[in-house]
C-alpha cells in the first residue's frame, strides 16, 4: 500500500510541475534565449519588474536559460543564481516544422513570380503582394525591381519587372529537396515582445554570380506570416 500511495504522490508532483500555468515559477523544463537589443547592455534584476533592483547586466547576442515567464519577466540562470530579464529583449527559439516553413515560402514566391507575369499599375502589384509581404518590403521592392512599360487604355501608368535586375530583394528560390546536404535550408522561428518570427536560410553555388546564403525575414500579423527582409551574403 505504501509503495503505491508514493508512486500516486510522485505522478501527481510530475503533474504540477508540467501543467502549472504558464507565468508561475516552476521545475519544468528549461527553454532557450538570446539577448537582443539595439545598443547598451540588458539589465538583469532580482525579481520580475523594474523596482526590483540589478544585480547585473548581459551584453547584446548572450545565449540565456530561461527557467519561466510571469508578467512578461524571464527567470533566467545568472551565474550561480537566478535572475529576471524583460522579455521585450530577448529572442525566444522554438522548433518548427520544415514542412510548413515550405507552405509559407512557396506562397511568397507565387505571389511574387505573378507580379512578372505582365505589366501591371503600381497599385495592382501592391495588391498581388500584399498578401505575403509588408507594406515597407513592397515599398523598397518596386523601387529596385520594376520598370515603366507603357499605359494601360485608361491611361494609368504600367509596370514590368526589370530582367536583368532580379537580385537584391528578388527572392531567390528555396530548394527543399536538395541534392546533397549543405544545401538543406536552415528553418529559424522564435518569439520577440509577443510577436512571432521565422526566417529560412540555404546556401547557394553558382558559379555566375557566386556561392551565397540568401535568408528570407518573416514576421506573424493577424495570423498571416509577411516578409519583411531579404537577406544576401556572398562567399568567396
Amino acid at each position: 500500500m505504501k509503495r503505491i500511495a508514493i508512486s500516486g504522490l510522485l505522478s501527481f508532483i510530475l503533474m504540477l510541475m508540467v501543467f502549472t500555468p504558464l507565468g508561475q515559477v516552476t521545475a519544468a523544463a528549461t527553454k532557450t534565449g538570446v539577448v537582443d537589443i539595439q545598443s547598451g547592455v540588458l539589465n538583469v534584476r532580482n525579481g520580475p519588474g523594474i523596482k526590483y533592483p540589478k544585480i547585473g547586466a548581459l551584453k547584446n547576442k548572450t545565449n540565456i536559460t530561461i527557467y519561466s515567464v510571469k508578467n512578461s519577466w524571464l527567470q533566467i540562470k545568472y551565474g550561480k543564481k537566478k535572475g529576471y530579464v524583460s522579455d521585450d529583449y530577448v529572442r525566444l527559439y522554438r522548433p518548427f516544422t520544415s514542412a510548413t516553413a515550405k507552405k509559407i515560402s512557396n506562397k511568397a514566391f507565387r505571389l511574387e513570380r505573378k507580379t512578372w507575369e505582365k505589366n501591371y499599375t503600381k497599385s495592382q502589384i501592391f495588391s498581388l503582394m500584399a498578401p505575403g509581404f509588408t507594406k515597407t518590403y513592397i515599398d523598397k521592392y518596386f523601387k529596385q525591381q520594376y520598370r515603366p512599360a507603357g499605359k494601360d487604355k485608361k491611361g494609368n501608368l504600367l509596370y514590368h519587372i526589370i530582367e536583368t535586375e532580379i537580385w537584391g530583394l528578388a527572392l531567390y528560390p528555396i530548394d527543399w529537396k536538395p541534392a546533397y546536404e549543405p544545401k538543406k535550408p536552415t528553418v529559424t522561428y522564435y518569439i520577440k515582445n509577443g510577436r512571432e518570427y521565422l526566417s529560412i536560410s540555404q546556401y547557394h553555388l553558382n558559379d555566375e554570380s557566386g556561392n551565397k546564403t540568401t535568408t528570407i525575414c518573416f514576421i506573424k500579423s493577424k495570423g498571416n506570416w509577411f516578409i519583411y527582409d531579404h537577406k544576401v551574403k556572398y562567399h568567396h
